[in-house]
């Protein structure tokens, strides 16, 4: 069975790129998956119409849209055609006529075009659910993995200095109030991904030592984690939240948010936070460096958590997930 993974043009970032690689290398052996990458940007109206133009002839015997590019699948065969939603995020944020342009190319009609559609959790689906609204919507939800690279590196904590890893820098990492809660305490934070004008004037007004990393390789990533003490995730909206699984593989105490789908990826190996409030997050900190019992629960509590999560569990059940699709199209 050919599968072909529809996937965007890169744009800086990794976190879908790297989860489907992940689980294509972990695929059984019955399954052939094949990466076609859309040549077009996202933007505006004719690149649009040229990649599902050029998708539509680049089919497989199962077809799986595996995120942020959800309009190429309109031209494809539906029973075929498996769609991956991450997030809502950009509905949470748009009203009005831009909402409406959006929901309706971007969602409801590739959801329609899908004889499945898959979500990373199930606060994901709640609100793909309400977004919507009534009709006999095929959801399921498979989690993302944790790749294979992020293994246990045990490391005693540096109290008196600690290194707090921030891992993203989009609106929803929450940067500010991160940088607001740490004002005053010694610590280095090490942010990975590139820092807005308003970051950096949080950082430095509140006289934060930060170190940045912008497009650095995987494996440097997994270093940041490994020397790290700390992984800080207190993001105000997520469809996952893969840092708090690589966190948890690696062995490092995480703090996360009580939002959305974060509560349901960490399970109890997390220590959580309200995100809006600047005295949760710093209190988290404090609590974790004055307290070793904590951080030891906390780490094997990730460590028991994170074993749901490794590719090859997940890459299994979309290889069934294929399966079904393949036999239900062409039997």
């Amino acid at each position: 069975m050919k599968v072909v993974q529809f996937m965007r043009k890169p744009t800086g970032g990794y976190s879908i790129e790297r989860v489907f690689d992940d689980i294509g290398t972990s695929m059984p052996e019955d399954i052939d998956v094949e990466v076609y990458v859309n040549p077009y940007a996202s933007k505006g109206f004719l690149p649009r119409v040229a990649g599902l133009l050029r998708a539509s002839l680049n089919q497989g015997d199962v077809n799986h849209i595996v995120g942020d590019v959800h309009f190429l699948n309109i031209l494809m065969r539906k029973r075929a055609t498996v769609l991956t939603i991450h997030d809502c995020v950009t509905l949470e944020r748009l009203t009005g006529f831009r909402y409406w342009i959006l929901w309706f190319f971007w969602y409801w009609l590739p959801a329609k075009r899908s004889t499945v559609i898959t979500v990373i959790s199930g606060s994901t689906k709640k609100e793909l659910e309400r977004h919507l609204g009534p009709g006999d919507w095929a959801i399921k939800v498979i989690p993302c993995p944790v790749s294979e690279g992020f293994t246990c590196s045990p490391k005693e904590i540096e109290r008196d200095y600690p290194r707090i890893l921030q891992v993203g820098t989009t609106a929803n990492k929450n940067i500010e109030r991160v940088a607001g809660a740490l004002q005053g305490m010694p610590c280095k934070l090490v942010i990975i991904g590139e820092l807005a004008t308003s970051q950096l004037v949080a950082l430095e007004s509140n006289g934060i030592d930060y170190e940045n990393h912008v497009g650095i390789p995987k494996e440097s990533v997994v270093d940041e984690y490994r020397k790290s003490d700390i992984v800080m995730f207190v993001s105000i909206y997520e469809g996952f939240g893969l840092p708090i699984l690589e966190a948890q593989a690696v062995g490092r105490p995480v703090i996360t948010s009580n939002l959305y789908s974060m509560p349901e990826v960490g399970g109890k190996g997390a220590y959580y936070v309200d995100p809006y409030d600047i005295s949760s997050i710093r209190e988290a900190v404090e609590s974790l460096l004055q307290s070793r019992s904590l951080r030891v629960q906390l780490i094997n509590d990730g460590f028991e958590n994170v074993c749901k999560y490794q590719a090859s569990n997940v890459a299994e059940r979309y290889a069934e997930l294929y399966r079904q699709v393949y036999e239900k199209c062409y039997q």
